[in-house]
């Protein structure tokens, strides 16, 4: 009995790693960047890391693009997550959840490729005053 328990334990803790960020993750920019499409290959913040959440840095590679860009496909370059389809509790017991998984990339020292910032963001994101980096958020 006490083996069956902690089976089902053990399935229920593997599922919850379902619908974060992973590697292979594949993710749409929510600044005007001019990407279209990028996947992730490397999440920050330890070597055994399995997934991301809101606010944490991952480094991406550009897979598809507006012709005439910049950045063109295959570039490597770091973002960090805004929005998750994954539901995050809060300690108030509501929870945040988001229709897609979207990232911001960066250029160096924190600033963002792009200037405009669709759709709504995290207090998380609000609270490392990331957002005023933008001059406007859509």
């Amino acid at each position: 009995m006490l083996q069956l328990e902690f089976l089902k334990k053990k399935q229920n803790y593997k599922n919850f790693f379902l619908f974060l960020i992973q590697r292979g993750t594949y993710l749409a920019p929510a600044d005007r960047c001019g990407v279209w499409w990028v996947r992730t290959f490397h999440l920050y913040y330890g070597w055994f890391r399995k997934s991301s959440t809101i606010g944490n840095f991952v480094k991406v590679s550009v897979k598809s693009t507006r012709p005439g860009n910049k950045l063109k496909v295959k570039t490597k370059i770091v973002g960090v997550i805004i929005r998750c389809k994954k539901e995050i509790f809060k300690p108030d017991r509501s929870f945040i959840l988001f229709n897609e998984n979207n990232v911001v990339l960066l250029k160096k020292r924190m600033s963002a490729k792009g200037k405009e910032l669709y759709g709504p963001v995290s207090r998380k994101i609000k609270r490392r005053k990331f957002t005023a980096a933008f001059p406007a958020i859509i």
